[in-house]
């Protein structure tokens, strides 16, 4: 019962705290982190190239009150904002909290489109599947998140969730027709675009914090043992492989699904580390007081990420660029908090989104 109460307020945290993937700024220790050149101050609009390392940076344009959480083409987002034509909530003490709405928004025309809209309900956390054919999205006003997928073609929706799965924890898709995650009672479950959910045999005794699946491999973290750790399970031949990633809690699989990011908590750090799908070959990125927003580039030549860190006892933080070729690291915007990382499918632009308090703002890099 503890387990299912952490999960909830854990997930509570995520969608109010973050948003549904280097190099410490200090001098190189031996592992192969290199130390960040100089990138983008904050609070600036490029609009003249700047040269970095190994890309250069076109503009960086700045969306407030925006909740960018994917790319449905080069110019066009998917997002999430205040839809204060629905009027104020009214489930809530608070009377100055306005429903969120999913709209899709052209860089070019600076139109939206209306995909979802729901009274007295927060939408967020829209990511489209592979085929660009269905949305999956969560909603949340008073209790726990819930799930839905939602049909670009004809509008219709369905819920991921059913009675004997309990409620979702975590949702990704998997491919263009399947959604994974992981649910408050435990296990993992599947669910498709026609509403049909079934729960994963093999993971139904598991307490789980994240799950994803790609091909015929599932990785999870499970908080079963003090340490939460990183598992692989093979469903063709139905084995389960510890990884050896202790103290994980979060792990992002390269679209090609032979690399993976996790991130490890140490007693005062937090490391960003890479490896192969099968947890060997491990190489440590990045480390620093908070790692988060990893996310690989649709090519996988770049890996973007969001670090916190103190040099000298100073406090910094910022959005880094890692070279997977070269294993350098380069910092492209300075001042970035906690963030939701998303890149275009040309991987020539990058979105990335904060928490202002209640307000989220989003930023886009264009690079060269």
């Amino acid at each position: 019962m503890k387990k299912v109460e952490f999960l909830k307020i854990m997930m509570l945290l995520i969608v109010f705290l973050t948003l549904s993937a280097c190099s410490m700024t200090k001098e190189e220790n031996g592992n192969g982190i290199e130390e960040p050149v100089e990138g983008i101050k904050e609070g600036e609009t490029e609009t003249t190239e700047t040269n970095l390392d190994f890309v250069s940076i076109k503009k960086i344009e700045k969306y407030e009150g925006m909740e960018i959480t994917d790319w449905f083409d080069e110019q066009t987002v998917v997002l999430a904002k205040e839809n204060k034509e629905l009027g104020k909530m009214n489930l809530l003490e608070n009377a100055e909290f306005y429903p969120r709405s999913i709209y899709l928004f052209n860089l070019d025309t600076k139109e939206f489109k209306t995909i979802k809209t729901a009274k007295n309900m927060f939408l967020g956390g829209a990511v489209l599947s592979p085929d660009k054919k269905h949305l999956l999205y969560y909603e949340y006003s008073i209790g726990d998140v819930a799930y839905y997928l939602h049909s670009l073609d004809n509008g219709e929706q369905s819920s991921v969730t059913e009675e004997n799965i309990s409620s979702a924890y975590t949702a990704e898709w998997t491919d263009e027709q399947n959604v994974i995650g992981a649910s408050y009672s435990g296990g993992a479950y599947m669910a498709d675009t026609r509403g049909i959910v079934t729960q994963i045999t093999e993971l139904q005794d598991e307490h789980l914090f994240a799950v994803q699946k790609i091909q015929d491999k599932i990785y999870y973290i499970t908080t079963d043992s003090p340490f939460p750790q990183v598992y692989m399970l093979d469903l063709m031949t139905k084995e389960k492989r510890n990884l050896k990633l202790e103290n994980t809690d979060g792990i992002t699989l390269s679209p090609d699904g032979k690399q993976i990011l996790v991130t490890q908590v140490t007693d005062s750090t937090k490391r960003l580390v890479i490896a192969d799908a099968d947890g060997t070959r491990q190489r440590t990125i990045t480390e620093g007081s908070d790692v988060t927003g990893a996310s690989w580039s649709p090519n996988q030549q770049m890996i973007a990420y969001q670090l916190d860190s103190v040099s000298n006892g100073v406090n910094s933080k910022g959005l880094y660029l890692y070279d997977v070729s070269t294993g350098k690291s380069i910092q492209i915007a300075q001042n970035v908090g906690f963030a939701k990382i998303t890149w275009s499918p040309s991987s020539e632009k990058i979105s990335f989104t904060e928490l202002d308090e209640r307000i989220y703002n989003s930023s886009i890099i264009y690079l060269k």
